[in-house]
Formats: C-alpha cells, structure tokens, sequence
C-alpha cells in the first residue's frame, strides 16, 4: 500500500462527510419543486400512423403500501397478480424477438429493444419477491401509473433515514408494461409516452402531502430516457453520500 492511499483511508476515518460525485445516481430536494411542475400531465399515445396524439384522459396515480400483508390487503393482491403477469408477458416478448417472431431489421433497434426487455424482467422479478416473501414493511411503497385501466409504469420505493435524522425516499426500482416497451421502441400504434414523467411527479405530490418529513428523493439511474425525465424535473448529480 502506498502512503498516499494509507493516508487517504485515514483521512476517511476521521471525515466521514467528505463528498464525492454519485455518477449512477440522481437526487432531488423535494422543497425546491415548484408546485406547478408537478401537475398531472395528460398522456401522449400514437395513431395508426405513429402520429403523436395528446390524450385527454389524464395519467391515474395509484400507491400501495407494503405495511400489510398479501392476504390482508386487496391492492396487494391485485398488484402480485398483475407484476407476474408481466413477468410472463416480458419473457413472451423477448423469445418472440429472440426466435425472429417479432421481426425487427434493424439491427442496433433490436438488441436495444431486447436490453429494455431484459432489465425490465431482471426489474420485476426483483420486485416479485416483495409479494412471493410476503414481506411486511411500512417504508416499502409502490407507485403506479395508469392509463385506461392499465398499469403503465411501476415504481418501488423505499423510505431510509440517516443517522442525522434526514428521510429520503429512494426509488430502486421502475419497471414498465413490456408491451408498451416494444410499441414505444418500434413506434408502434397504442405506444404510451411519459408516463414516467408522470409517475415521478405522483411520488412528489404524495410525500408533500403525507410525508412531508421526507426531505430527498434518490434515484437510481437505469435507462437513459428515464434520466433524461428525472432531470427535466430537477434531479442532478449529488457530490456528498
């Protein structure tokens, strides 16, 4: 080892609130939102011609909290069923482009579109757990976002606190409809857009109303469409852990 490393890891010990860049992360001070920017917004689809229509039905927000257990909560129940029924819609969908069923000739589109797929499959199984364990856990919530009825984009969250006392919400997990993953990838006729502006902009709206303790929002930085939205909504970089 040499001294400048010893030295560093001394230096750690004794400052533990150095700073350094979070580069796969993004944070937001929920205090510095403005109200008007977390409005509901309204859904843009795409016709038969990939034309892009503004809906007039706005995006339904929905939370379901993990403080109970699958057999005494409905939302629960329903949600279980749902995430496994995309579980097996996902692995559908990429056997389909895998065995040259769904035809995709572009090359870079496909692999593209199959690496979404992939790590939303890797998102949902991750998330099944949650219901396949039972697990009871008040800081563990699920934000969705739906359009017609139909889930469109699923956020896990998990509420953790500091030794300082400070509350951040931390959403580890997004995972989306697999179907209209692939319409949005091949512009295809009933595609969804920004549901995951909207989803972002419910968790905000809800922690200004029912946690108002909770000062941050962590990010977890997983598709570069989903940083881009997190962004436009104020998330940054942060350089202290």
């Amino acid at each position: 080892m040499t001294n400048f490393l010893k030295y560093f890891l001394i230096i750690l010990t004794f400052i533990p609130s150095l700073c350094f860049a979070v580069y796969d992360t993004l944070f937001l001070e929920v205090a510095k939102v403005a109200e008007e920017s977390i409005h509901p917004i309204n859904p843009i689809t795409l016709d038969s011609n990939s034309d892009r229509i503004i809906s007039d039905t706005l995006f339904i927000s929905e939370k379901v909290s993990l403080d109970k257990s699958n057999e005494q909560s409905e939302s629960r129940r329903i949600l279980k069923k749902k995430i496994k029924s995309y579980l097996n819609r996902n692995k559908e969908l990429i056997k389909k482009i895998n065995s040259g069923e769904i035809v995709i000739p572009d090359n870079d589109l496909k692999l593209d579109t199959r690496l979404d797929l992939t790590n939303n499959q890797r998102f949902l199984e991750s998330s099944y757990e949650d219901f396949t364990e039972n697990k009871i856990e008040s800081n563990i919530n699920y934000y969705l976002t739906k359009f017609n009825d139909e889930n469109i984009i699923i956020s896990r969250t998990e509420i953790e606190e500091r030794f300082s006392g400070i509350k951040t919400l931390e959403v580890d997990l997004v995972m989306s409809n697999p179907d209209n993953i692939l319409k949005n990838r091949l512009n295809l006729q009933g595609a969804v857009k920004r549901a995951s502006i909207d989803n972002i902009r419910s968790i905000i709206r809800d922690l200004r109303t029912n946690s108002p303790a909770i000062q941050k929002i962590k990010a977890f930085i997983i598709s570069p469409i989903l940083e881009s939205n997190y962004r436009r909504q104020g998330f940054e970089t942060s350089f202290c852990l």
